[in-house]
């Protein structure tokens, strides 16, 4: 009996652990609609075919939130160390207003995208965005590699 009870909490863990782990988008998350720059529709994954076969360093973020500001030095020293690198960018500002106004204190250069949905649609559900910054490294063939960090890391290299 006891070991039953060691096996079974073994498995929850575990199963637990691996949710952390993602390796793949869903595809809810790769078909949730963002929007550009110049506030055409566009997915998560049209975003990851266009860059396919490059690295991507992907930050969401909010250009209200100060932790978000903060990051963006430390951002800008890693684009320069790693200039090989895609720069996707993901808002999850208040509107689509907010967002454009905000960007213009956004360092960094890169691509840039807004959530509409936030962490209600099912990229921020995906993602499980609970705070903000996060950063995801994702390999030439669009796996994840880093699904969660809030520091910008030797981990996202």
């Amino acid at each position: 009996m006891k070991n039953s009870i060691y096996i079974i909490l073994a498995i929850l863990l575990l199963s637990s652990c691996a949710s952390l782990n993602k390796k793949q988008f869903s595809a809810d998350a790769m078909n949730e609609k963002l929007v550009t720059l110049d506030r055409d529709s566009i997915t998560l994954s049209q975003i990851l075919d266009k860059n396919k076969g490059k690295q991507i360093f992907a930050q969401v973020f909010a250009s209200y939130c100060p932790v978000s500001q903060d990051s963006f030095d430390d951002v800008l020293k890693f684009q320069k160390e790693n200039p090989e690198k895609v720069y996707i960018f993901l808002s999850v500002d208040h509107s689509y207003y907010d967002w454009k106004r905000g960007l213009k204190y956004v360092k960094p250069k890169g691509q840039f995208y807004y959530i509409p949905k936030k962490g209600d649609g099912a990229l921020g559900k995906f993602l499980k965005l609970k705070s903000i910054p996060r950063f995801l490294k994702i390999n030439e063939q669009g796996e994840i590699e880093v699904y969660k960090t809030s520091k910008v890391s030797e981990k996202l290299k």
